[in-house]
């Protein structure tokens, strides 16, 4: 096995889980790290319109990204439990319909982003002040929609060979080469958010082209581009897992559009601060997400292997791990909201407004950790349904009872805010609840056919 790949069968857990989730953290991160340094570039060589026009944007863009990208985590479970049974040939043909897919979805994304781009912005509420850029803004992202779910898709195959540094090495050359294009634009063709928004383009196109390259290079998956087809049983099984952990994640944005729908009501300044405090919070959720990750191939490799407890436990240490960096970053962020939130804005009604949610959310992002750990493991047991129906429950529908019914008794922005932590709590609850008896099932049904 190559030194890139973790070897999710055996070996030590914690390291394992570490050796692919640290990989993820670092390279979404960095990404994230490098939005933050665009829109620090938009407030020195622009302004905060500029930065808020881009910033509105956020939300929307990652609930239609989202639902797609959502669904390469079916392509992860099938590839890494086709791996854990030692089903090569099927393998194969779970990664081909993936990548045949990621193209199909990331072009039926940006003839909906580029079409609609207008529509959506208005319903969200966006300043009038913004509006304009902010459609530009909108319309170039997702002209490089289809570069950036093959990168995903790609990414998720190699992940569930327990490749996670190829990922990492691209995404941060992408990031890098990002911030390089949006100054080159902003600076040399004085471009500022059409700068900004073709730099993305540009740099989803080379990431995109160095993971479908190492993906037809890998050792542990055989796909030729010749042959790429979607092959029903295998199309079958990543849509059952992948579309409702797309539903999930769509759901997730969905229930943040409301709310940013809300804060928008409060004014220009209200929409720049919580647009800067979306991007910290973004590192905070990539910090806490990428354990969740690292666990789904895990789990689907050992229960593929029939090793249930390994499954047990990997569960435990994830649980561990995710905690231990959400609380310590998550602090860190709550403490130094205010320095953290001037790096992309000077001025202090739009500071206050980003530290009001980054006191709140950040803190307790471990929280959220947790629940995306619970979420993660259901779905690489081949359960996907809970998962969804609990972010429904109690990341939409509570959302939208909290802003419409609860919020107006105290309309307070750091009120708003309680509804992250409280909605995680109760899916975590529910996410516990039905994953006992998952676990005992399989066990028994591993003793059922061990010889006598």
């Amino acid at each position: 096995m190559k030194r890139t790949n973790v070897d999710m069968l055996h070996g030590s857990i914690t390291k394992g889980l570490l050796a692919m989730a640290i990989p993820i953290m670092i390279m979404n991160v960095m990404q994230s790290l490098f939005n933050i340094v665009d829109m620090t570039v938009l407030k020195y060589f622009s302004d905060d319109a500029a930065v808020g026009s881009v910033g509105a944007c956020g939300t929307l863009i990652t609930l239609f990204t989202s639902l797609l990208i959502g669904v390469s985590a079916g392509a992860n479970v099938v590839v890494a439990k086709r791996i854990g049974l030692g089903d090569r040939d099927r393998a194969n043909k779970a990664a081909e319909t993936s990548v045949l897919l990621s193209v199909v979805g990331g072009i039926l994304l940006m003839i909906i982003g580029t079409v609609f781009a207008k529509t959506f912005l208005k319903m969200m509420n966006c300043p009038e002040s913004l509006l304009s850029q902010a459609v530009v803004y909108f319309k170039i992202y997702f002209y490089g929609a289809p570069f950036l779910l093959i990168y995903n898709f790609c990414a998720a195959i190699l992940r569930a060979t327990g490749d996670t540094k190829h990922p990492m090495y691209f995404l941060i050359l992408g990031g890098a080469l990002k911030v390089v294009f949006s100054v080159i634009f902003i600076t040399a063709f004085n471009v500022d958010v059409e700068g900004v928004g073709f730099s993305t383009v540009f740099s989803n196109i080379i990431i995109s082209s160095l993971a479908m390259r190492t993906v037809l290079k890998s050792d542990a998956i055989h796909i030729s581009l010749k042959k790429l087809r979607l092959y029903t049983s295998e199309l079958k099984e990543i849509l059952f897992i992948g579309v409702p952990a797309g539903i999930q994640s769509g759901l997730y944005s969905l229930a943040n559009v409301v709310i940013a729908t809300t804060v928008n009501g409060f004014g220009a300044d209200a929409t720049t601060g919580i647009a800067i405090a979306n991007q910290f919070d973004g590192i905070m959720y990539q910090i806490i997400y990428a354990p969740s990750l690292a666990t789904i191939p895990y789990v689907s490799q050992n229960i593929g292997a029939g090793n249930i407890e390994r499954v047990k436990k990997t569960v435990i240490r994830a649980v561990l791990i995710t905690v231990a960096f959400g609380v310590t970053f998550g602090e860190l962020s709550a403490i130094f909201s205010a320095q953290l939130s001037s790096i992309m804005s000077s001025t202090p009604a739009v500071i206050k407004y980003s530290q009001q949610k980054m006191i709140i959310v950040s803190s307790t992002y471990f929280i959220c950790g947790i629940n995306e750990i619970m979420g993660g493991v259901l779905r690489g047991m081949g359960k996907p349904i809970l998962p969804t129906v609990s972010t429904f429950i109690f990341m939409c529908v509570f959302r939208f009872v909290w802003v419409y019914l609860i919020f107006p008794l105290c309309p307070n922005l750091t009120f708003l805010y309680l509804v992250w932590p409280i909605g995680w709590i109760l899916s975590i609850i529910t996410l516990l609840i039905a994953y006992f008896p998952a676990i005992s099932a399989l066990q028994k049904e591993k003793e059922l056919v061990l010889p006598v």
